[in-house]
């Protein structure tokens, strides 16, 4: 057999969109071989002049470069057995560019992969998805848009354990998303709307190369993800009335084509899981900053349960959902989701249309209200007061929350049904929502005071006690000096030096 570069083939080289592939071996393994059909590195054999030679040498030279750049990164993040089957080596065979990758054991063949695919269960296409949108995810990483995933260009595997999974191949037309190649390669049924633009443009290519993102191949995924759940390409509800003529004489109406001309998704009905569903519309998105990233994808694939039951809502958010309004406006569910480090609520209509929003849009928007423990706060402190529960919960109130209105200490008073009513301290005793208690006693520690050194007296500490004095202080009335006596409730007697002596209260010294 034939040997190309170190690789004994074992099979003949056949004709494929690229150009030629055939399998090899090397080293005790088995590669596969991709020979691109162009470009071709320019021979000097008197046909061409040097310019054009010297052109076509510097274009052949640009796309080997881009291809090694690609492969390099790739190759550092594909191991072996991994979910990425990337070139391991690449080289120039007869002045044509070849690529040699590993040969995946127990991959499923191309045409058998719908039928395939049909047979799978939920829960086994959910894990290709998840593997899959996890391999693009490192991909995206690096940079590097993929540019042609079809159904065909993610490998169905089994591994040694007899499960199937999700290898992706194929890199042969992927790109630097800063270096986007003048001729992208992919499968029209699986085009984003502007990988579309860009193909079928002659110009202002500069500005369509700019949306060649991470996020073309989120829509191509979408399409994908669709097929794998339904086996159908997503559909319009309805045509316009151009496309529908195109149809109607028998042509094909691809996905990416009716979201650029306007027309409105309507999704398998084969989708019965609701996150999904709307995962996959959010994937199709016209807008590619309105798509998910391969992460966010992937994420979104791990949430366990489907966004037809209502989650209880962020327990540090201390709020209540309000299905009734959510239903009435046409939400089917709700589940908790964190974007970026926000952490929000997913709400989904019955067709998967899928609308994120923060505790405070909800609240304001009358689909949730805030949820208060049944208690009522404290009341201030120097409003000496005790509310009457029983009168309170009577009337509808079930919980209070000291406020400050426009520098008024008062009481906001909250209903079952968040409705709430703002009271003052004298509003409440009026309404005998709340009575006075006694007035406090200030704390009381046993004890009089030294006499001002200029009267020259004594106190006289029985006779003080006798007269229900606990404790004195020195004082100042009226410019006055002499003393406060004060009882055990709190009540004081201001009493002058002489008037201490009369009373006996004091002694001359």
């Amino acid at each position: 057999m034939e040997i190309v570069n170190g690789y004994e083939l074992i099979t003949e080289w056949k004709n494929s969109n690229c150009g030629k592939t055939a399998r090899a071996k090397r080293g005790g393994k088995i590669y596969f071989l991709k020979k691109y059909q162009t470009p071709v590195e320019p021979v000097d054999n008197g046909a061409l002049d040097a310019k054009t030679i010297a052109k076509n040498k510097a274009n052949f030279d640009k796309f080997v470069a881009r291809r090694r750049k690609v492969n390099t990164a790739l190759r550092s993040i594909a191991g072996a057995g991994g979910n990425l089957i990337v070139p391991a080596d690449e080289f120039i065979d007869d002045h044509h560019y070849v690529e040699a990758a590993e040969f995946v054991e127990g991959a499923v063949n191309d045409e058998d992969t719908e039928a395939i695919l049909d047979s799978l269960s939920v829960n086994v296409k959910k894990l290709l998805m998840l593997t899959a949108s996890g391999a693009l995810a490192s991909v995206h990483k690096l940079g590097i848009v993929h540019s042609d995933l079809k159904l065909k260009n993610i490998l169905l595997v089994k591994n040694p354990a007899g499960n199937y999974v999700a290898k992706i191949i194929d890199f042969d037309s992927s790109y630097f998303a800063d270096d986007v190649p003048e001729e992208v390669v992919g499968d029209i049924n699986f085009f984003s709307p502007e990988l579309g633009n860009y193909s079928n443009s002659e110009d202002d290519r500069e500005e369509y190369a700019k949306n060649l993102t991470t996020k073309s191949d989120i829509f191509s995924l979408g399409v994908i993800f669709h097929k794998y759940l339904s086996t159908e390409y997503p559909d319009a509800k309805e045509l316009t009335p151009i496309l529908q003529k195109r149809r109607d004489k028998g042509k094909a109406i691809y996905c990416w084509v009716m979201v650029k001309s306007g027309c409105e998704l309507k999704l398998s009905d084969k989708i019965t899981d609701l996150n999904q569903l709307s995962l996959i519309r959010d994937m199709l998105s016209l807008d590619p900053a309105n798509r998910p990233s391969a992460s966010d994808v992937l994420k979104r694939l791990k949430e366990t349960e489907s966004l037809n039951v209502f989650d209880e809502p962020w327990p540090e958010d201390r709020i209540t959902l309000k299905k009734d309004a959510l239903t009435a406006k046409g939400f089917v569910g709700a589940k908790k989701v964190v974007v970026g480090t926000a952490k929000k609520y997913a709400l989904i209509t019955s067709d998967g249309v899928r609308t994120e929003k923060t505790k405070d849009e909800l609240i304001a928007e009358g689909l949730a209200k805030i949820m208060r423990e049944e208690k009522f706060a404290e009341p201030w402190e120097d409003h000496n007061i005790k509310f009457v529960e029983a009168k309170l919960r009577a009337c509808g109130y079930v919980a209070s929350e000291r406020k400050e209105l426009s520098g008024v200490k008062g009481y906001e008073f909250f209903k079952a049904d968040d409705s709430s009513m703002f009271f003052t301290k004298e509003k409440l005793l009026h309404m005998k929502f709340a009575e006075k208690l006694p007035p406090k006693a200030p704390p009381v520690s046993d004890g009089f005071c030294e006499p001002w050194p200029e009267h020259h007296v004594a106190f006289d500490e029985e006779q003080i006690r006798k007269k229900g004095f606990v404790r004195s202080e020195q004082a100042v009335l009226g410019g006055v000096k002499g003393y406060n006596f004060i009882k055990a409730d709190g009540t004081k007697q201001f009493i002058n030096m002489a008037m201490t002596v009369m009373l006996k209260l004091a002694t001359k010294l």
